[in-house]
């Protein structure tokens, strides 16, 4: 579903049920029964609420966490391609032809399909062949100079800095929040509703006005929560970090991965004849 049918989900109906709880108790109880609560209501309610805004904001700031690291992690993602294409630049061939060709069909499957179905809470892993042929030929190929010994060295870092970013996206959006903290958070904003139905006033749109905004306010809450047990909706923008806009699978495309040491479309110089005088 969308984020808005999302939204109208959990705010309306919280909202219609808050005032059509409302107007069950204005029903069933006198004025005088509600306003004798007044008093006691009041303080309880400030304890309860004071104590569910805590839990909220712990919540809260632990999903926003999770969106941040998933965030940094499709960054170190796309990072490392880049650093493992251009680091292989000084190996010889056809081990650096492959590298290349790896990373290109990685960073195709990345784009059009994984990311694609983790938005949706999903797993797809299309980039498996790429990736372990990419570690297949990296771990077996033996550097001749010193550039290059240098250069692998850092590229099997950057590798292992991969691995540890596409197995977060993996598992994170897998990861909500448990089922216990879920109970906890909504059982909590229906008791806060609950003590709002305990004051009396006059006018019952002006109460059901005041209520409505107190549902609304727990239920935004609710929401966002929510939202942000999947880091990788599409409204929260952790793919446009990495894969967005600035990133295009053609940066890692050899035009002519065979294609020898000189630049293409330049001819070997032929050797001059002697002549004879």
């Amino acid at each position: 579903m969308s984020s808005l049918t999302d939204c109208i989900l959990i705010v309306g109906c919280t909202t219609v049920l808050s005032i059509a709880g409302l107007y069950v108790v204005r029903k069933r109880f006198s004025r005088q029964q509600l306003e004798a609560c007044h008093e006691v209501g009041g303080f309880l309610l400030s304890v309860v609420g004071t104590l569910y805004a805590i839990l909220v904001g712990l919540i809260v700031v632990n999903s926003q966490g999770k969106v941040d690291a998933a965030s940094q992690m499709a960054v170190s993602e796309a990072n490392m391609l880049s650093n493992i294409y251009h680091l292989s630049n000084t190996f010889k061939q056809p081990t650096r032809a492959h590298i290349h060709k790896h990373i290109y069909d990685y960073a195709i499957a990345v784009t059009n399909q994984d990311w694609s179905r983790v938005e949706e809470g999903m797993e797809k892993e299309a980039t498996i062949p790429a990736y372990q042929a990419l570690w297949h030929d990296v771990t077996q190929y033996v550097p001749h100079e010193e550039n290059e010994s240098q250069c692998y060295a850092t590229m099997l870092n950057d590798i292992q800095e991969l691995s540890r970013a596409r197995k977060y996206r993996m598992v994170a959006a897998r990861g909500g929040l448990s089922s216990v903290l879920w109970s906890v958070l909504v059982a909590g904003g229906a008791m806060i509703v609950l003590f709002t139905y305990f004051f009396f006033i006059e006018s019952f749109i002006a109460q059901a006005i005041m209520t409505m905004f107190v549902a609304v306010f727990l239920s935004l809450n609710v929401y966002l929560i929510f939202i942000c047990q999947n880091p990788y909706r599409a409204e929260l923008g952790v793919k446009e970090s990495g894969f967005g806009f600035s990133f295009t699978p053609n940066w890692f495309k050899d035009k002519d991965p065979q294609a020898p040491a000189q630049a293409k479309g330049e001819t070997e110089p032929k050797p001059e004849v002697e002549t004879k005088q």
